[in-house]
């Protein structure tokens, strides 16, 4: 047992300095190469420290059965089950050494991280993460492991996608290690973690390999659901590299499971992802159907709701604009601005406003436009929605013979298509 870690761990928990833990037992030089794991002391001095910081000396956490609950606890996490995982956290809780114990309360902290990420408090997942990382030097690999899963994936949750598989890469590295004792699902976990971070930083060929190893895991252990997830991955991957065959193969792999398993929100995002790569195709009436589709199963007062539905409501206008059907494009837009009443979000706000200037042919249009809308997306660096303004801006400004500006628009989306080809596609 490393006894130098677990007195360094509670001496600052409990806010005592050196001098403090150290006064009239050992020296605080001795004290700290004991911390450091510098030297081995005798049991007595071990017995005195423990005892002034209010700890069990003859404890043994790393067989502990509180351990076994905690690992429970993991798994109902992972797997999503937020029923159980609130069960067993508060029961844990209730168990004095999950507070006292140093093994057991790193990994209920670095548990913890990633539950509140479940119940969408990334916040408050943050001031734990900043918490507990003052402990890191108490850490074993084990500990490391988990750290690095659950800053990995407080990086995705704030978009730093690079430092998000970054990250995961370390904990890989962490779990080749003889001391870490990882399940088989802990490994598709993570195999899948670091095929959507690297799917989102736009390495997508890393991505293909890493869904496939997530893939391979689980399928053996016949999990339908989260099979589904990696074949709707797979198919947004193989749609970046064009193979646009390979993307759609994907997708009704997942649709196929999906309707077995009646994931209705695995079946909404199926749909909308058949719906872009339909788009991206040109088949702008097959789109539309997709995207309707995706809408009738995003019926359930979940994320995905919130999330989805007026992503899929700004596609479905897209769409009828290019089919030149503008009637059908500002029914969208009147629907869009009602479910903007239940589920607020300004850059919808903004994108259904531009439709009506646009099909109304309003005069602020190109003000509008050029001092508002292409401005905002560029703090929030939506680089995509920059690149669709600005085109849209060149074509008019080159309509009014303002050639010059209509160029400088042209460059900026020129640009930025370059710097980020994965934007490509058709654009108004």
């Amino acid at each position: 047992m490393e006894y130098g870690k677990v007195l360094r761990f509670h001496r600052v928990k409990q806010g005592l300095t050196q001098n403090q833990l150290a006064d009239g037992i050992i020296s605080p030089a001795y004290l700290s190469k004991i911390e450091n794991d510098q030297t081995v002391p005798a049991f007595e001095v071990l017995e005195l420290l423990y005892e002034r910081l209010g700890l069990d000396f003859h404890d043994s956490s790393n067989s502990h059965p509180s351990k076994e609950k905690l690992k429970e606890w993991y798994e109902s996490i992972v797997f999503k089950d937020k029923e159980k995982a609130r069960t067993l956290m508060n029961e844990l809780l209730e168990q004095k050494d999950t507070h006292e114990n140093h093994h057991l309360y790193i990994f209920f902290e670095l548990f913890r991280i990633r539950h509140l990420l479940l119940e969408n408090d990334v916040e408050k997942a943050y001031e734990v993460w900043e918490d507990i990382r003052q402990h890191r030097d108490t850490f074993d690999e084990e500990m490391e492991f988990y750290y690095h899963v659950v800053s990995g994936l407080l990086s995705y949750y704030k978009g730093n996608f690079d430092q998000s598989f970054q990250s995961l890469m370390e904990a890989k590295n962490h779990s080749s290690s003889n001391t870490v004792q990882l399940f088989n699902w802990e490994f598709s976990d993570l195999y899948y973690l670091l095929a959507l971070s690297t799917s989102q930083a736009n390495h997508t060929s890393a991505s293909v390999f890493y869904v496939d190893q997530a893939l391979e895991i689980y399928q053996s252990r016949y999990d339908l659901e989260k099979s589904a997830d990696c074949h709707i991955l797979q198919g947004i991957n193989y749609s970046k590299l064009k193979n646009y065959a390979k993307s759609l193969e994907n997708y009704y792999s997942a649709k196929k499971i999906a309707t077995q398993t009646h994931n209705r929100n695995q079946l909404n995002l199926i749909y909308i992802n058949i719906g872009n790569l339909e788009s991206l195709l040109g088949n702008h009436y097959n789109a539309i159907k997709n995207y309707i589709n995706s809408i009738n199963f995003n019926d359930l007062d979940t994320p995905y709701k919130q999330n989805y539905l007026l992503t899929t409501i700004h596609s479905l206008m897209l769409e009828h604009f290019r089919l030149g059907d503008y009637k059908g494009c500002l029914e969208w837009v009147l629907r869009g601005e009602n479910e903007l009443k239940n589920y607020y979000s300004e850059p919808h706000k903004h994108h259904f406003y531009f439709y009506k200037l646009m099909i109304n042919g309003d005069e602020s249009l190109l003000n509008h436009l050029e001092e508002v809308l292409i401005p905002y997306f560029e703090v929030k660096k939506e680089h995509i929605y920059i690149i669709r303004y600005s085109m849209v801006l060149a074509d008019l400004l080159e309509k009014k013979r303002m050639y010059k500006k209509s160029s400088e628009y042209l460059r900026l989306a020129m640009k930025l298509l370059n710097k980020h080809s994965h934007l490509g596609g058709t654009f108004l």
